[in-house]
């Protein structure tokens, strides 16, 4: 349950064998749970010093606390500078790394896609291109893309963070919604989510933001994280023998969370979700990136429930804050299509792809010099002129979406 607090910190070690669990209350906007994860000699795993001196609770406890309560410009200056690729290569490490995910063969005949295995290998080699190594790539791919293997090789993808850092993760497959409960044990909000080979429309079975914030949120600000997605937000009806879309429907039992029946019309019509940050934003293509067309919905990759202020009253923070940076961290994110559309597969002959995978690798492979931002243009244009009714969005800090890729300077 929430704490009456001012602000909650939990920081939690799966290792720990002592005293230790993990805390979900995706509700409380004064409380926040950091991985601190560490493996000490000797029984237990258990440590104070080790959870207070840990790299994720200086960057997410100590850090932001200062900021707030001191000269935050002086102290944000003092933040790591980005290293030089130069210098990466000096101490051994490229600082790169690629998480790609593909699932054709998901359990149900109606569900299986056909171009998302091809979609990995075509990434793969998109971003060797740009300069991965191919040791720094890894794949996971149909029945290994569990629910637990997907969360798995996140952790290798985001791990060890340091300034100067580019970390990929890429999905192609099913998107799908599922409604949630909230603090009245009724459906109130909505959370995105990707699909696992073994998804079962339980958050257990799922990959939503609450899953991958967890590790994204932690991150210094001077690390470079992209999400490129392509997929449905969730799910669409298609007909047999056209182009396949990649959303599930809900069974019917998750369905009725999402409706209620209007006695008047003798209709079962959707039920009414509870916004989650009426002011967040003056722009309200700002709120709707954020929260949804509704702005009911948890979208993956923005750690929307983190987001809990006024814009009045992050401009206050900033304004102290300076030049220093704030708020939770906020990655690169790039979706094949908007909230209220559909993801397509196309046929490159024989062979399938993800419609927007296979544009967007088509423009790199063209292009040596381009922006993220300019990058998804073209690509949208480019399936503007294939007839596909998608247009990919782009979200994230300023600085990143303007910059070249891969991230140069």
């Amino acid at each position: 349950m929430p704490l009456p607090v001012k602000y909650w910190h939990h920081l939690y070690n799966e290792e720990d064998d002592v005293f230790t669990a993990p805390v979900r209350l995706l509700d409380a906007a004064n409380f926040r749970q950091t991985d601190t994860p560490f493996d000490i000699e000797g029984m237990a795993d258990h440590s104070p010093t080790e959870y207070l001196k840990h790299r994720n609770t200086v960057e997410s406890v100590w850090r932001p606390a200062v900021e707030q309560r001191i000269n935050a410009r002086a102290f944000g200056a003092a933040r790591a500078p980005r290293e030089s690729a130069a210098v990466l290569k000096k101490q051994g490490r490229t600082g790169q790394r690629a998480l790609l995910v593909g699932i054709n063969r998901y359990p149900q005949e109606q569900d299986r896609l056909e171009g998302c295995v091809n979609d990995v290998f075509l990434m793969s080699s998109a971003l060797q291109e740009c300069g991965f190594a191919p040791e720094n790539i890894r794949v996971c791919l149909d029945e290994r893309a569990t629910r637990q293997g997907i969360a798995e090789r996140l952790q290798w993808l985001l791990d060890d963070p340091r300034a100067g850092d580019e970390r990929v993760f890429y999905y192609s497959g099913h998107g799908a919604s599922i409604p949630e409960y909230g603090e009245n044990l009724e459906p109130d909000r909505k959370a995105e989510t990707l699909v696992p080979v073994d998804f079962d429309w339980s958050p257990d079975k799922a990959i939503t933001d609450d899953e991958i914030h967890a590790l994204y949120s932690q991150l210094p600000y001077g690390v470079r994280f992209a999400m490129i997605l392509d997929c449905c937000h969730s799910g669409g009806m298609h007909r047999q023998g056209g182009a396949r879309v990649r959303g599930l429907n809900p069974p019917d039992d998750i369905r009725h969370r999402e409706l209620k029946w209007d006695k008047s019309a003798d209709m079962w019509v959707a039920r009414d979700f509870k916004r989650l940050n009426r002011a967040f934003s003056s722009d309200n293509e700002a709120n709707k990136k954020y929260f949804g067309e509704q702005w009911t919905s948890t979208r993956l990759g923005r750690a929307s429930l983190l987001r809990m202020q006024t814009e009045a009253q992050y401009r206050q923070v900033k304004r102290r804050a300076g030049s220093a940076k704030i708020g939770p961290y906020l990655p690169l994110i790039i979706e094949a299509c908007k909230e209220d559309q559909f993801s397509y597969e196309y046929r490159h002959g024989v062979t399938s792809y993800g419609a927007f995978t296979y544009a967007l690798c088509l423009e790199l492979r063209k292009r040596k010099r381009i922006s993220f931002k300019r990058l998804v243009e073209v690509a949208a244009a480019k399936l503007a002129e294939l007839g596909y009714e998608q247009d990919p969005q782009i979200l994230g800090p300023a600085a990143v979406v303007g910059a070249r890729v891969p991230w140069s300077e």
